[in-house]
């Protein structure tokens, strides 16, 4: 290889920069840094040209002017430099690749368009990053070589024209580098290797020589460096050790990372060994590999001084006792093949959910993170992060599940007479993930964004015994229970995020209408507990309310439209044939409430017109997780429609007085048998599926129908738990709305009459909208443009 040679392909990295950024286009930014690095590339070989052209005319010269004091001049000098391709590597086949990336994707030098730059970002910016890596090495290689070829081919010069004249006549020489002033002195300073100040703990330089020998077996034996890889890896290391560290004025500010000590430490390492290589004590004498390689060990001296120096800008080692992970130790870096996999991305996946997991200790940091990729597929993500060292260790798992097949086992509920550990077993088609949460909240709402239905004031009552009353069994069929009370609330939604005492004001004196419209707004929280005690002692010493307009008799099925507008469109009939037929969700607000009221509207649009129909809300549930009494401890799960016919019962048992100290709560239907739905674990605890309840899998009745239950009687392991789930007789008499949600708010019904008031609420919300809406939102006609 000669100089020619170089000129041939810096005139190819010209011609491939002009080709794609002669004139000045609206490109972006990523193809504009990719045409800088191709440029930078041309002008790098430039130099080298220029390096290797100036030193064939200073030969010229020199030997023309000894010529004229000693005789013929010595012929035309060229050199040898093959030994550049080495070091530098294959910058002929980066530059053919990065033409054929151009010839085929001419287009993106001028279009900044959103189509185009999806296909930018998915199909060509992969292989350009990949490009780029590459032109960065060869140029990072060049800079480090330039300042070496220059002083190893003048000194050529100088020793072979000082071997053909005396030293009286040395004077003579005129030698003038265009990187180093004084070419004299430089020689000098060649011929003795600088130190490095630093040196390598020996139990650190053994796992060094450890990791060197997994690629290289050979390294074992002395002077079986690899001379290429070797100083590859080292340029490698340099950039990542402290050589971009900037010191503050602080001993904090003056230590650097671990991880850059490491790798200048590496640097040590690999140049001791490259020094004693046999191919470099064997290259030919013509070779820039010996020059290169001190080049590159007077980079590392003038770095290790750093930490040598006796100025306060002295940097100070990090502490090496520290735990430092086996990969901080390899030697070769290791090669992406991911890089060779067919370009791809992934869309953007909108998050739903972030929980913290537990950890073994502080520093390692678990999250699980919910993506949604589909109306009913999400992506669980689980990470741990160990945030001690600076490299910052992460890994990953990941898994896709659909909620019309997924299966979810709640461990947790496992009805048992010791605390159960916050656990979950989630199935997909294809993987299982067994998660424990730290608190019982992160769990429920996981459960909540899978199932549709939120454990309301995440009441979750362990120890129950329960028994099941059914018609045509002599005895009722006792088993070990666990209780939840579920609302339907897809996750996020509107609901999700109030209560149902959280539109009374905070102020003493507030009215009835308040507290009627604290149901008819549907008003449903999180963090506010119906039965915190220093608020109903509060409400118990609140004045009488006066009575308005929006307090309802109790035997009116639907509450007055007063309190509960909608804002629906009509819409101006246009002429418009054979148009689709087309079904839609829409939300619908209702305005003069505290919070905001959502319900379902399926709007049907068909090629004359558009109606509204509103969708039936779903019923609350009483969820019941069981073990049977029987060897076989076989697990099922039980759940119970609440609808307004569906009460606590206290005559069936010893509640009929407020200081009664009964334990149970019955649960009958008044117009016959309770809405019930049963599934057995017949296969096991994978096949105790929670997902079996959810508004993507469950089945209306009569599908997996539990029969002619009459009954259901919970036994609780104290009176307070009885009190939270079905409440206490009272001496309320409720005559209007108003009265029964002072009732209710003041926790006489528990939990159990607050989420039946709730399901009450919502259903006559429904049918409110719905006779609203029937005489002014069916209206036919065409769509408007913009609906279309």
């Amino acid at each position: 290889m000669s100089a020619s040679d170089v000129v041939k392909i810096a005139n190819l990295a010209w011609e491939i920069y002009r080709m794609g950024w002669s004139e000045e286009f609206d490109a972006s930014q990523q193809y504009q840094d990719f045409g800088n690095d191709i440029k930078s590339l041309a002008e790098n070989l430039n130099n080298i040209a220029h390096v290797v052209e100036n030193a064939r005319l200073t030969w010229a010269q020199e030997s023309l002017r000894l010529s004229r004091a000693r005789g013929p001049p010595a012929p035309q000098r060229d050199w040898d430099l093959s030994s550049l391709y080495e070091i530098i590597g294959d910058y002929n086949k980066t530059l053919t690749d990065c033409r054929k990336l151009l010839e085929e994707n001419y287009e993106f030098r001028k279009n900044r368009n959103f189509a185009y730059n999806i296909e930018w970002n998915l199909v060509i910016q992969p292989k350009v990053d990949y490009l780029r890596r590459r032109l960065d090495s060869h140029n990072s290689k060049i800079s480090i070589l330039l300042k070496p070829l220059e002083l190893n081919l003048l000194s050529d010069i100088h020793r072979d024209l000082a071997d053909r004249i005396d030293a009286v006549h040395r004077s003579i020489l005129h030698l003038h580098g265009l990187l180093i002033p004084d070419i004299e002195q430089a020689m000098t300073e060649q011929r003795r290797v600088m130190p490095i100040p630093l040196g390598v703990p020996p139990d650190i330089e053994r796992k060094f020589q450890a990791a060197a020998e997994k690629s290289y077996p050979q390294t074992r034996m002395l002077g079986h460096f690899p001379l290429q890889a070797g100083a590859d890896a080292f340029v490698t290391h340099m950039k990542a050790s402290t050589k971009n560290f900037t010191a503050g004025n602080f001993l904090r500010d003056r230590t650097p990372q671990i991880n850059q000590y490491i790798a200048l430490l590496k640097c040590i390492y690999i140049i001791r060994c490259l020094h004693e290589s046999d191919e470099l004590r064997g290259a030919p004498s013509d070779s820039q590999w010996p020059a290169y390689i001190n080049q590159l060990n007077e980079d590392l001296s003038v770095e290790c001084q750093r930490f040598t120096t006796p100025s306060a800008q002295r940097l100070i080692a990090p502490d090496l006792g520290a735990v430092i992970q086996d990969e901080m130790f390899f030697i070769w870096p290791e090669e992406n093949i991911a890089e060779y996999i067919s370009p791809h991305s992934e869309v953007y996946l909108e998050e739903v959910l972030k929980i913290p997991m537990p950890s073994p200790n502080v520093a390692l940091q678990r999250d699980m993170t919910i993506y949604r990729l589909e109306s009913t597929k999400y992506r669980l993500v689980e990470t741990i992060e160990d945030k001690s060292t600076p490299s910052a260790r992460r890994q990953e798992y990941r898994m896709d599940i659909d909620l019309k097949t997924y299966v979810l086992t709640p461990i947790y509920a496992t009805p048992s007479s010791r605390p159960k550990s916050l656990e979950v077993l989630i199935h997909s088609d294809s993987a299982q993930t067994n998660p424990t949460f730290q608190d019982a909240k992160h769990m429920l709402r996981l459960q909540n964004l899978l199932t549709g239905y939120k454990v309301y004031e995440r009441y979750d009552q362990a120890m129950v015994t329960v028994q099941f009353l059914v018609s045509g069994k002599g005895t009722p069929i006792e088993e070990h229970g666990r209780i939840q009370l579920w609302l339907p609330n897809m996750y996020g939604g509107s609901s999700a995020s109030t209560s149902v005492t959280s539109s009374a004001p905070q102020s003493p004196t507030r009215s009835d209408a308040s507290i009627n419209t604290a149901f008819q707004s549907m008003s449903l929280g999180n963090n506010q507990n119906f039965m915190n005690s220093s608020r109903l002692s509060n409400r118990s010493n609140e004045p009488s309310m006066n009575t308005t307009k929006e307090s309802l008799p109790l035997d009116m099925n639907r509450p007055d439209g007063s309190s509960s507008r909608l804002s629906l469109r009509s819409f101006t009939s246009k002429a418009k044939s054979r148009r689709q037929s087309s079904v839609m969700t829409s939300m619908s607000n209702s305005s003069g409430m505290s919070r905001m009221t959502t319900s379902s509207i399926t709007t049907i649009s068909t090629g004359t017109g558009r109606a509204h129909l509103h969708g039936k809300p779903a019923k609350p549930l009483l969820v019941i997780f069981l073990k049977s009494k029987d060897a076989s401890a076989k697990l099922s799960i039980v759940a119970i429609q609440i609808d307004d016919a569906t009460e606590v019962k206290r005559e069936r048992c010893d509640c009929r007085t407020s200081n009664s100290k009964c334990r149970s709560s019955c649960v009958e239907r008044a117009d016959g048998y309770l809405l019930c739905q049963r599934w057995d674990a017949d296969q096991g605890l994978g096949s105790w599926n929670l997902a079996k309840l959810g508004v993507e899998q469950r089945k209306e009745l009569p599908a997996d129908a539990w029969h002619d239950v009459k009954r259901v009687t919970m036994n609780f392991q104290s009176l307070e738990d009885r009190y939270k789930f079905g409440g206490s007789p009272c001496s309320c008499r409720p005559k209007m709305q108003h009265d029964l949600a002072r009732c209710i708010l003041d926790g006489h019904h528990g939990v159990f009459g607050v989420v039946r008031q709730i399901g009450s609420q919502r259903l006559r919300n429904y049918h409110q909208e719905r006779d609203k809406a029937s005489g002014r939102n069916m209206v036919l006609g065409s769509l408007p443009e913009d609906d279309m």
